[in-house]
């Protein structure tokens, strides 16, 4: 990890050609899925492709949960860094530490504000395929209905795979973030603290 990248992560979005190698290698798999040859052991088989669907299911709830608690702790600290702000302003100890205090919680409330963003981003409504009642009614007046069914479901887990990873990638920024304003928050804590005291001992040196 780099120094930038340490203080200012950012997520590098794909170029336009690696969006559209993604896009056809997508298509590939799609393909490949739907031309797939699938005649032995298809209880086995379902079974599976049952819990690719629900871990599939899975991550994207629990991305969508901890956006969630993100969100909640941003509107915790955002009202209390907005409170603490003046006060520290107003210090009469002179401006060298009220200036270097005021600094680290703005840096604290960017890093808390990109954040949010992110965890907005995860809960943002995306497109998600599914089997529908239409679909599976259909499917069930094929004679080939459980391989119809388990072509049908592990389509979806590909055509989902994008839009869960998206989601995934969102919440761990915001992770990122919140732990670099959090760090920040106790920083700026632990300098009005040690401030003075580590004042003094400099005089008396």
């Amino acid at each position: 990890m780099n120094l930038r990248e340490l203080v200012w992560p950012m997520l590098e979005r794909p170029s336009d050609v690696e969006a559209g190698q993604d896009a056809a290698k997508t298509q590939a798999d799609l393909d490949f899925i739907r031309q797939a040859s699938l005649a032995d052991d298809l209880d086995t088989l379902l079974d599976e492709t049952r819990r690719l669907t629900d871990a599939e299911a899975d991550r994207r709830k629990t991305a969508e949960s901890k956006a969630t608690i993100y969100l909640t702790v941003v509107g915790v600290l955002a009202p209390i860094l907005a409170s603490i702000t003046p006060t520290i302003l107003a210090d009469k100890s002179g401006l060298t530490r009220p200036l270097i205090t005021f600094a680290i919680f703005m840096i604290a409330g960017l890093y808390l504000l990109r954040s949010g963003l992110w965890a907005f981003r995860t809960l943002q409504v995306g497109a998600a395929s599914r089997l529908d009642a239409v679909e599976l009614i259909t499917m069930w007046g094929q004679p080939d209905r459980k391989v119809a069914l388990a072509k049908g479901l592990l389509g979806c887990v590909r055509r989902n795979r994008a839009g869960v990873n998206s989601k995934v990638t969102c919440i761990k920024m915001a992770h990122e973030l919140g732990l670099r304003a959090f760090s920040m928050f106790v920083l700026a804590l632990i300098l009005r603290s040690v401030w003075e005291p580590a004042a003094a001992l400099i005089k008396a040196l």
